[in-house]
């Protein structure tokens, strides 16, 4: 199972042919359009399942969940907290039966209750699903680096409420890298290369992460014209269900 996410920096249906030869099973795309944008583009790219969050003023711009693979089937996990609604969980069921939280942390009311802030109020609302195997994917925008700045809760508070429930970055677990340390950044600012972050994540639970294939974040000179952002690439191990 191939999962992927990408900031794409809108106009995802003029940019999915960069993805397509990646061969995801699961995309998670922050700032992603409408399906209504598409009108049957999404049929003809061989999508199975489209889910799209918006903020009912701009379909240009929202958060894309999509299926590329018949065996993933994805749907909404209702109801969902509005005060966070870039924050989304899907039940995924299939070849693999789990949670998918996908994140695109943005502003909100208050500086207080932005970005990691919102993540931070995301998973103390959604504890309880994550008893069962889960995933928590997309663009945070945060990095330990950050945790000066005050939040309701900061990227290292996040980082160890999910530990408490064995969920953890696959990044980090497949690099071997500390958090506030990584070598290999998703985010360059106003796309500079001497501008580099790392803000995008892959969080799975211990049942994942022990499949863990492969973990790959795009190159800086293949998607730098397309966005500030780079792909995030996970690969894991189907589960063998005993017959």
């Amino acid at each position: 199972m191939k999962i992927i996410t990408w900031n794409c920096a809108m106009c995802f249906r003029e940019k999915i042919d960069h993805v397509l030869p990646l061969n995801a099973d699961i995309l998670v795309i922050p700032e992603c359009e409408s399906p209504a944008k598409w009108k049957g583009k999404d049929k003809v790219k061989g999508i199975h399942d489209f889910l799209w969050e918006d903020d009912r003023y701009n379909f240009n711009k929202g958060l894309g969940v999509f299926s590329m693979n018949s065996s993933f089937h994805i749907e909404r996990y209702d109801p969902v907290n509005e005060d966070f609604r870039y924050i989304v969980p899907y039940k995924v069921t299939g070849k693999e039966n789990f949670i998918l939280l996908a994140v695109w942390a943005q502003r909100a009311s208050t500086r207080y209750e932005s970005y990691i802030g919102q993540v931070f109020h995301a998973i103390e609302y959604y504890k309880d699903l994550f008893k069962q195997p889960c995933i928590i994917v997309g663009d945070w925008n945060s990095n330990q680096k950050f945790d000066y700045i005050k939040r309701v809760g900061n990227h290292t508070t996040v980082v160890n409420m999910l530990q408490t429930d064995e969920i953890e970055s696959g990044y980090h677990h497949f690099f071997n890298e500390e958090h506030g340390m990584e070598t290999k950044p998703t985010h360059y600012f106003w796309r500079k290369k001497e501008r580099p972050f790392h803000l995008d994540y892959l969080f799975a639970s211990r049942s994942f992460l022990e499949r863990m294939k492969h973990f790959e974040v795009g190159r800086y000179e293949d998607w730098i014209k397309l966005s500030d952002h780079m792909p995030v690439i996970a690969e894991f191990d189907v589960w063998r269900k005993r017959t």
